[in-house]
Formats: structure tokens, C-alpha cells, sequence
């Protein structure tokens, strides 16, 4: 996903200063949120957005300002399915923790990211 150079510059919003740093990590959330939502969507799978996400498009029209990652959910059935097909559809670089891969995985959800 292309950003343009403004999308990463300090600004305002809500009344909160957000850095650079923060857009970069939104980036970096965008980009894995293009890549989940490809495959999503060639193979009919349900997400949602959740958490600080759902709060932040109602709230504030996007990202919560002091945020900075996505929250996305899916049914059980449809997890499951994107699980089927996402270590060969994501990018190399792209890893998913879980339970049932990770050692101490220390929450019952998955994450996903570079």
C-alpha cells in the first residue's frame, strides 16, 4: 500500500498530537490489514472491526490519535478458513502468532504483523 508523505506527518486530531512514529505504525497496520482483506475477500471470509478499532471509525473517524494498531475479529468458522489459506496467500514476511503455534502464546487470539 502506498501512503503519501503527508499521511506521515505530526498533526492534531481530536485535540491529541500524534508523531510520525504513531502514523508509521498505522501504516504498517494498514499494510497487514490490505493483506488480510485480500484474502478475506477472494475467499468469502467474515472479519470484523473490534476493539479500539471499532471505537476509533465511530469515535474519531479512524484511528483512535494515542493508538496504534488494528483490531479485527472473525466467527470461529471463518478463522478457521483463513487459517487454511493464509500461511500460503500472505506474504513471506508476514507471520501469525496463536495458541496453537506459538509456545506461551499468553492470549486465547491470534496476531498478525511484519
Amino acid at each position: 500500500m502506498n501512503h503519501s508523505i503527508d499521511f506521515f506527518r505530526d498533526e492534531v486530531r481530536n485535540g491529541f498530537y500524534i508523531p510520525t512514529a504513531i502514523k508509521q505504525a498505522w501504516a504498517c497496520s494498514l499494510d497487514v490489514l490490505a493483506e488480510i482483506d485480500c484474502i478475506c475477500t477472494s475467499h468469502n471470509i467474515t472479519y470484523y472491526a473490534d476493539w479500539g478499532t471499532l471505537l476509533g471509525a465511530v469515535r474519531h473517524g479512524g484511528f483512535i490519535p494515542w493508538d496504534d494498531d488494528l483490531d479485527i475479529c472473525m466467527k470461529r468458522d471463518d478463522y478457521t478458513k483463513f487459517r487454511e489459506v493464509a500461511d500460503s496467500e500472505l506474504p513471506s514476511e508476514y507471520v501469525i502468532h496463536d495458541y496453537e503455534r506459538q509456545e506461551n502464546h499468553w492470549l486465547f487470539r491470534a496476531d498478525s504483523g511484519l
